[in-house]
């Protein structure tokens, strides 16, 4: 009993930090990841009976949770996006999932290949696994509450919300394309057209079409069951159930979870018959939940790391790491906004933040689950999450200050002029 009484303690007086953590993170411009993650490496220190050994051999686990704390943050994602942003803000979501997305991938695959020496299909997985952006981490760079839409028009962060919602979802065709591969053997006996017909196009546009469905649908619901019947919708936790719904109808229905949620968070956003205070409660008890989970996730991330998994590559495979977080994506993300008339220092500033986190778990151990033919498993796991922690550690650093710099710099760089 003395072991769960010290989990309970722990983990109540580590998710009690968060009530003031986000006021402290905003005094000192450090985004809370960079708190939280001391207090996981501590309590692992203390031995704290969490199940590190379980939580680092479990691809099961880690799928579950990290699948949880992605389609909780996806919806909140839908839900920050403002009906004010027309689709010349979109330009430059669209641009950093087609052109940035791809190049980080090939890059990453090259890499894979090339200098880490790993099979093609662990280097494709490579790839797909570190295309998103992640929406969990990186919620001191996105959108704040729906209700400063009209007042907030920030194309940085509204990019960067935006990216995290899409190409969360694109990355899923590509760890297909892994595990596909990786199931056939060969190229040769990969099945190029079940990928791209099926796995590609057919799962996406089900997925986009059930999350605008569901969202729409249930911001119809919301106005009118209380024209026509007097039923009110009391509830914000309305955005925590649609989110599993959502996500649950999609994966049986053949689509994409991830592209529906976020899609049924947009479309619900979006519906202007739904009142502006309703929108915000949905959305702050969805931040909330979020929150918590981070908490949670962040504090088993820095105990992981302390039990072996960094330890399970060489400097190679740090290099890389290093590499892709301050070069690959930056580099990959002035590419595409090349045309795009900005200042050098919008562009730079959006290509930086590119940071990467659960979603990238997700894909890994989903892929584990998949099929046992790859090759390089562990290695994957340390580099991810090499990966993970120079995000945590240098973006946590810098994210706040540089929204900071945009936002009192506001009318000298045309940040408003979307």
């Amino acid at each position: 009993m003395k072991d769960h009484y010290l989990l309970l303690a722990s983990l109540g007086v580590a998710t009690l930090i968060m009530a003031w953590l986000p006021s402290i993170s905003q005094k000192l411009r450090v985004s809370s990841p960079v708190f939280l993650l001391p207090i996981g490496i501590l309590l692992y220190l203390l031995g704290t009976p969490l199940g590190w050994t379980e939580l680092l051999w479990s691809d099961n686990a880690m799928m579950i949770f990290s699948e949880a704390i992605v389609i909780i943050s996806l919806m909140g994602a839908g839900l920050k996006m403002g009906c004010d942003y027309s689709f010349k803000a979109w330009k430059r979501p669209i641009l950093l999932v087609a052109i940035t997305m791809p190049l980080t991938m090939l890059a990453a695959y090259l890499f894979g290949v090339y200098f880490l020496a790993f099979s093609i299909p662990a280097s494709l997985l490579l790839a797909a696994v570190l295309a998103p952006t992640d929406p969990v981490l990186a919620s001191d760079v996105q959108l704040d509450d729906p209700e400063r839409e009209d007042k907030l028009k920030d194309k940085i962060r509204f990019s960067l919300t935006a990216e995290a919602g899409l190409n969360d979802g694109m990355a899923f065709p590509f760890t297909y394309l892994a595990v596909m591969v990786a199931q056939a053997g060969s190229y040769a006996a990969f099945s190029f057209g079940d990928w791209f017909w099926d796995k590609l196009l057919l799962k996406i546009i089900i997925g986009v079409a059930i999350g605008l469905i569901m969202g729409r649908g249930v911001g119809y619901l919301i106005t009118h069951l209380e024209k026509w019947a007097g039923i009110i919708t009391y509830d914000g936790f309305l955005a925590l159930s649609l989110t599993f719904a959502v996500y649950g109808l999609s994966e049986l229905l053949h689509g994409y979870g991830f592209m529906a949620v976020f899609f049924a968070g947009l479309s619900l956003r979006y519906s202007e018959n739904v009142s502006g205070n309703f929108k915000k409660e949905m959305h702050d008890f969805n931040h909330e939940i979020e929150r918590l989970l981070i908490v949670v996730w962040i504090i088993l991330f820095g105990g992981t790391i302390m039990n072996g998994i960094l330890e399970m590559t060489d400097w190679k495979g740090i290099l890389f790491s290093a590499l892709f977080v301050l070069v690959v994506r930056p580099l990959a993300g002035l590419i595409s906004f090349v045309g795009i008339k900005d200042s050098f220092r919008n562009k730079l500033a959006i290509s930086f933040l590119g940071i990467r986190g659960v979603g990238s778990v997700f894909y890994l151990s989903w892929a584990f689950l998949q099929t046992d033919a790859f090759a390089n498993k562990y290695e994957l796991y340390a580099i991810t999450s090499y990966i993970i922690l120079f995000s945590i550690v240098l973006h946590g650093f810098t994210a706040p200050s540089i929204i900071h710099y945009f936002r009192r710099n506001r009318k000298k760089h045309k940040l408003d002029d979307i």
